[in-house]
Parts: C-alpha cells; sequence; structure tokens
C-alpha cells in the first residue's frame, strides 16, 4: 500500500515539472528576425556570431513601461559584466515603432526586432505571454537560464 501511495504521489510531483529547454529547436532558430539596417537575420546566425562568449538575451518592447523599467537594472549589470554580448530582442508593434523607440534607450548590445512577435515559432517556443523576458545562453548557445522576467540573485549567479 505505502508503495502504491508512493508512485501515485511521485507520478503527481514529476507531471508538474517545469519546461526548461537547453537548447532552441531548429523552427525558432530559423525564424527571420530583422536589424537595425532593416536586413533579416535567423537567430542560429545570431547565436553562432556570439558563441565564445556568454550572451544575455532580453526580449521587450519599447512601448512598454516595465520592459522600460527594466533597462535601468540591464545598465547596471553591463557594467558589471562587460564581457558578456547582450543581445535585445523586441516585439514592438511595428519596425518603425521599434526604430523610434530605440533612440530612447541607452542599453549597448545588439537590437534586433521580432516581426512575429510573440506569435511566431520563437515566441512560441519560449512560451513568450509576457515581457520583459530573460535568458541566459552558454558559450556553445546552450540554454542555462531559459525563464525569468527580472534580473534576480539567482539570474546574476547563473550567469558567473
Amino acid at each position: 500500500m505505502r508503495f502504491f501511495l508512493f508512485i501515485i504521489g511521485f507520478s503527481i510531483l514529476s507531471s508538474c515539472a517545469v519546461f526548461q529547454p537547453k537548447e532552441f529547436n531548429g523552427v525558432s532558430l530559423n525564424e527571420k528576425l530583422v536589424t537595425e539596417s532593416r536586413d533579416t537575420i535567423t537567430l542560429k546566425e545570431i547565436i553562432k556570431k556570439n558563441k565564445a562568449e556568454k550572451q544575455f538575451v532580453q526580449i521587450f518592447a519599447t512601448y512598454c513601461p516595465v520592459s522600460q523599467d527594466s533597462f535601468e537594472d540591464v545598465i547596471a549589470f553591463q557594467k558589471e559584466n562587460p564581457s558578456i554580448n547582450y543581445v535585445f530582442l523586441s516585439v514592438d508593434h511595428s519596425y518603425y515603432d521599434w526604430k523610434r523607440g530605440l533612440e530612447s534607450i541607452k542599453v549597448k548590445g545588439q537590437h534586433y526586432y521580432i516581426p512575429k512577435k510573440g506569435k511566431g515559432d520563437l515566441g512560441k517556443f519560449l512560451k513568450l505571454k509576457t515581457i520583459p523576458r530573460f535568458l541566459i545562453l552558454d558559450k556553445e548557445g546552450k540554454i542555462i537560464l531559459y525563464k525569468t522576467s527580472s534580473l534576480s540573485d539567482k539570474f546574476k549567479n547563473k550567469i558567473k
């Protein structure tokens, strides 16, 4: 009887496991993003370009007040961690809104626009429902931290 209860309890607890992928799937890597100069680039190309260093990725929107507030923390984080590559992915309403919004953003790094916002393959893979969203990738492009909405101590410990 105890064994039976143990199996039932284990089944219930294991079904509540959190989805934490270690790498991006093929379709999310191949989603087309837009550079500041309006060229297209895939997430795969961005990750490859930044290999050899850890990568900080923030998904945001320039119009979002919570995203705007998070930039102060990101700037402080950048000062403490200058050797990391910073990638910013925007889900703004349009390319023009994004470009206009970038004028007021003081974070330094690579900025890209996601034309499909959270509805494309990348948004589905990330289960993107809220912004801002932060990820950490290792030197090989594998995901160290999949989902956090702030630069908490947990986030800072994962980057070391």
